[in-house]
């Protein structure tokens, strides 16, 4: 697992009791304004140019190196912490590499994702 894979499953694991993915749907507010179409188009393609699906699948999925990012993500600010002073193994992107418009986007595109279909009891 690569060390930005590492830090994104700590901090999504942390911060949601290692439940994120079974949390209910994301909640909108200033935090998190309805998401824009162009917004999730351009953050998934900023998400496989700057490399997060080698890590994080290519719809955010989770993979064997790193953990689901969505539908439910970190709120804004904390995703940016974590992308920008990751703490174990994932590289930081800094604002060279990856814009804070660039960052939302992303954003935008993992809390876009579709919700795993639940399977009935």
């Amino acid at each position: 697992m690569t060390p930005a894979c590492m830090l994104v499953a700590v901090l999504v694991s942390s911060a949601f009791g290692g439940r994120a993915a079974l949390s209910g749907p994301p909640a909108r507010g200033p935090e998190r304004p309805a998401l824009q179409e162009s917004d999730v188009e351009r953050g998934k393609q900023t998400f496989m140019r700057v490399g997060c699906y080698q890590c994080h699948g290519r719809e955010a999925q989770g993979a064997s190196t790193g953990p689901r990012l969505g539908p439910n993500p970190l709120p804004l600010a904390a995703f940016t912490r974590a992308i920008r002073t990751p703490r174990n193994e994932m590289p930081p992107y800094s604002v060279k590499l990856l814009s804070d418009a660039e960052l939302a986007d992303v954003h935008a595109f993992v809390a876009a994702r579709p919700r795993p279909h639940e399977l009935s009891k």
